[in-house]
Formats: C-alpha cells, structure tokens, sequence
C-alpha cells in the first residue's frame, strides 16, 4: 500500500473530478496524462461517477483513478468494484475507515481539526484529505499540524490553484494536492480537452516551481578561478572566497577545478525533489548515486540536494529543494 502514496506524492496533483456523463471520461483521462497528471478522484456526487472510473481505468490502465466524496460503506464498495484504487471522503466516517482498512484499500478520510487527525491516528491511517483546505487556513494551518502530528502528511483540498499551489508543493507533510480548478464543470461539459491539458501543464510548472539559483563555471585551478572571480568583481559581484569554490554573489559560484559537468553546474531549485525525480525520469534524467544530501536523518527524510546523471548543455543539472 506504501507504493501508492509515493504515487500520489510523485504525481502531485489530483483532480477531483464531478463528472454528469461517462461517455465523456475516456477524453478525460486522455487530457489529464497529457497534461502530466495521470491521475482523478471521481467523486461520488454524480450518478455516473462508478462507470466514469471504469472508462477512465480502461482508456489509460496506469492512470491511478480513485473514487471522492464517498459517503458510506455501499459508495466505497461500488467505487472498488468499478477498480477504484483509492478511497477519499470530505470528513472521517468510521464505518467507511474500517471498511477500507479491512479490505486493504488505501484511503483518505476528510478533516479539518485535531481530534479528526487523532480518530484517524487511533485507527491507523495517518494519509489525511484536508478540506476545505483554504477556509480551514490553508498551507499554515498545515504547518501548524506538522508539530504534533508529525506521522501524519495530508491532501488539501478545496482553494487550491495554480497561483498558489507552490506554496502547498514545498511543505514536507503535505503528501500532494486536490483540485477542481483544471476539470471544471463548463470544461468538461463542453469537451474542452486541449484547454483542460494545457492548464494541467501550467499546474504541474507551478507545482514544480524550478527556477535557477546559481550557475558553477569550471576552471583550471584555483589561480584561474581567483582571476575569474576578480573580472565578475569589476561588474559589482562581491567575491566570496570558500575552501572548494569562490562565489561572485549569490548568482555564480566559480570553481577552484574541474567540478561536474564539462563547463560546469546549474543549482536549480525546485518544491520537492522526489516529485522532481518522479516526473524528470520521464525525460530521461536520473539521480547521481552517493550525491544525495538529506534535510534530516539519511534516507529517512526528504532530499535537499541530489545531482542528476544528464548535462544540458555542458552542464551538470543540481537539485536543491527550496526552503
């Protein structure tokens, strides 16, 4: 079961889709994996929503589809019979909690304050859906979550948008994110697949947020990466002297050598490096064995800093999570 909550955490993002028509869910689904977001939480709002999860599992058979808004113990089990992998719920109902786990089904019950993470705790379930995530505050009331649950990680849902999904992305217990904003209603109702993919697209940027931090220039020997900091001084960038590199500001580090990748090294910064992994793997890019570094105990929290094993450029590509 451990396996499909990295799949959540690698994909990101989980559409929570109220779908009226069935014979619309397999364009769905094609929109949503070519938008990078394989994945839907069908939810049980709609009469259909059993024979859209079935459609959409038989048009993209790796698509991790789920079911939402799932009420009762009958709802889980049409959910599962249709080949939902998944249970979601917008609160914590013990009986459909007990349901799941009995029956092996990932799930993720609904809530919104302490005593539901603690029910949720006592029964061992420890994946929780936050909702609505923005009314109830959002990525700080997580925050505030993260001290005494700290076994605990959670998928807000509701308020969550490409403008501020970012700020979701870079929390350590926040497994991954629930959203309408890219399967809304008029979108679907009018076939709007195209549209429905490219806001996919801006989601999954925006979730990533990569963006460059500094760029590492190889040299011959720390006399030519002195002289090479000393020309960038001349433009106003101060020179920081360090044991293995000199940087001039914050934005070039010059190297006293031959560091990695043929010119030298991007430092590029990104919400959280396994879902990077998770979704650069697709464009063949690989961590570097042994260049992993760790926010906290050594395989057991989350990278802060891994080489990939692909230059662009003549550069070597570095991941750093951003704080």
């Amino acid at each position: 079961m451990a396996d499909i909550y990295d799949t959540f955490r690698d994909i990101g993002i989980i559409p929570v889709v109220a779908i009226e028509d069935a014979s619309k869910a397999a364009d769905l689904a094609h929109a949503l994996v070519k938008g990078g977001l394989p994945a839907s939480e069908v939810t049980f709002r709609t009469a259909c929503a059993a024979e859209a999860i079935e459609a959409m599992i038989k048009a993209e058979p790796n698509m991790l589809v789920g079911a939402g808004t799932v009420l009762n113990v009958e709802q889980a089990e049409k959910a599962v019979k249709a080949g939902a992998k998944f249970i979601v719920s917008p609160g914590y109902n013990p009986d459909v909690v007990d349901w799941c786990i009995k029956n092996n089904v990932p799930t993720m019950p609904g809530i919104s304050n302490p005593s539901e993470i603690t029910a949720c705790i006592n029964k061992g379930v420890t994946h929780l859906k936050l909702f609505p995530a923005e009314r109830k505050g959002g990525y700080k009331i997580i925050d505030d979550f993260g001290g005494p649950f700290p076994q605990c990680t959670f998928m807000p849902t509701g308020g969550v948008t490409t403008e501020n999904v970012g700020e979701y992305a870079k929390r350590k217990n926040i497994l991954c994110m629930g959203g309408t904003w890219m399967v809304k209603k008029p979108l679907i109702e009018g076939c709007k697949w195209d549209e429905i993919t490219q806001i996919c697209k801006d989601a999954v940027k925006a979730m990533h947020s990569f963006k460059i931090e500094h760029v590492g220039i190889n040299t011959k020997d720390e006399d030519d990466a002195n002289k090479v900091a000393d020309e960038f001084a001349l433009f106003g960038l101060t020179k920081k002297v360090g044991n293995s590199s000199i940087f001039s500001s914050d934005a070039i580090e010059v190297m006293k050598g031959k560091g990695r990748g043929t010119c030298g090294h991007l430092s590029v910064l990104c919400n959280n490096i396994e879902r990077a992994l998770a979704y650069l793997k697709q464009f063949g890019f690989n961590p570097v064995a042994g260049t992993e570094k760790w926010m906290g105990k050594e395989g057991a929290s989350p990278l802060k800093v891994v080489y990939l094993d692909k230059e662009v450029g003549g550069f070597a590509i570095h991941l750093k999570r951003a704080q």
